[in-house]
């Protein structure tokens, strides 16, 4: 499996987990979409934003470019870190991890669950330091929350999503996230997402546009225009 793909400079990035036991000789990437995961964790939320975006600004999101890795490549470096205080070869993922973020500053990251938003936080050297097991299902939600109100589109912001709880657990994650009881996460996260892209639209180089059009009457026919 390779490590990455996308662009590093593109603004927005998404940090899985790492990469699944049974497939990782055989799935090509991160967050594969030929793998079930990739569209339990974020296809629903992906097209509630584009959904939203483009009804507001006609105007997509540029997937093709999204930056996508996974916090570690072996499974067992997470397993074998569930301590406070992580093992110097997790330390160094962390560290050259935060040289990335340093060096290409994106402006929104997306982690899929506890351990991938643990491990970006400490690669931005976040205090305090937390066991990855802190971030309980209502503690991302309320991170998601008050990053979402704290959001810069000036410097990196890490917005936490959930990974398989959502899948497995779906009824109690929906409403520990959301803090709301019939909660629906994805478009609850999809609908604030899209809010920021929209805010900050002009500050964020990932849109691709959309054709909108008007019709024109006259007495004799009526004709559309279309503008690009």
């Amino acid at each position: 499996m390779r490590r990455e793909y996308g662009s590093r400079k593109f603004p927005i990035w998404l940090i899985g987990d790492s990469a699944p036991e049974k497939w990782a000789d055989v799935l090509d990437s991160p967050l594969d979409p030929r793998h079930p995961v990739r569209h339990n964790i974020w296809t629903p939320i992906l097209d509630g934003i584009q959904e939203q975006v483009f009804l507001a600004d006609r105007r997509r999101v540029n997937t093709t470019q999204l930056y996508v890795r996974n916090a570690v490549q072996d499974h067992q470096d997470k397993q074998a870190n569930s301590a406070l205080k992580w093992q110097p070869k997790l330390l160094k993922e962390v560290c050259d991890f935060g040289a990335l973020l340093a060096g290409y500053t994106p402006r929104m990251v997306f982690t899929f669950g506890q351990f991938a938003f643990e491990f970006a936080r400490r690669s931005l050297k976040e205090n305090p330091e937390r066991k990855y097991t802190h971030w309980t299902t209502k503690a991302l939600g309320q991170e998601f929350n008050q990053r979402v109100e704290d959001f810069d589109p000036g410097k990196i912001n890490i917005l936490p999503l959930l990974h398989r709880s959502i899948a497995s657990l779906f009824f109690e994650a929906h409403k520990d996230f959301t803090g709301k009881e019939g909660g629906n996460y994805f478009n609850y996260t999809a609908e604030k997402i899209a809010s920021l892209l929209l805010e900050h639209k002009d500050k964020l180089a990932i849109w691709i546009y959309g054709i909108s059009s008007r019709v024109v009457f006259n007495k004799k026919r009526r004709t559309r225009e279309w503008n690009l």
